[in-house]
């Protein structure tokens, strides 16, 4: 095993561990709070856990079968990217804190957060999620696989962030609406 695989599976075990501690926390949290929530999740959270799992095994499959190969420094640099998806993603999801939710959920105290990833960014944890994935395709050494996550994931957070978006205009109105003029979805200067 080379220093690039070593970091690869590294990363990815610290990234399925964070995955695990979230949902477990933010479970804990949402039990703990006084004041109501309104869910509007639409079977979205359903769409990213599956989803994201059967692209990662295509991209997995395709590596081990040695499809669409790269250059021998392209895996090293989805180990960067991996690891700022990981610190973009829980970035923003500590900067939550109680009104993080794996599902779409909205507090009935929640307000908009304009500061950090938020700034420019209104989805910064999908963004951060989608470069995990994306940086593991890349590690996996396969343009093919790396393709594939990357427009599946969009597609599959993209539907997510429809949902969730629905929800936060009808619960925050005119601050949200006003906050969305400012920002971007998930990608800054793109989308």
């Amino acid at each position: 095993m080379n220093i690039h695989q070593l970091i690869f599976w590294l990363l990815y075990v610290v990234w399925l561990g964070m995955e695990f501690i979230v949902i477990m926390h933010a479970r804990r949290l949402r039990k703990k709070q006084s004041g109501s929530s309104t869910k509007a999740d639409k079977g979205s959270i359903w769409f990213i856990v599956i989803g994201m799992y059967i692209l990662i095994a295509i991209a997995f499959f395709l590596s081990v079968q040695g499809l669409g190969l790269m250059p021998g420094w392209v895996p090293y640099l989805g180990n960067v990217i991996m690891a700022f998806g990981i610190f973009m993603r829980y970035g923003a999801i500590t900067q939550l804190g109680r009104f993080f939710s794996t599902t779409v959920q909205v507090a009935s105290d929640q307000t908009v957060i304009h500061s950090g990833w938020y700034r420019l960014v209104r989805h910064p944890a999908y963004t951060g999620g989608w470069l995990i994935a994306v940086g593991l395709g890349v590690g996996l050494d396969t343009w093919i696989g790396t393709l594939i996550i990357a427009v599946g994931l969009f597609a599959i957070y993209a539907y997510r962030i429809s949902v969730e978006e629905q929800a936060l205009v009808a619960h925050l109105g005119t601050a949200y609406r006003d906050y969305r003029r400012h920002t971007w979805r998930m990608f800054p200067g793109a989308w």
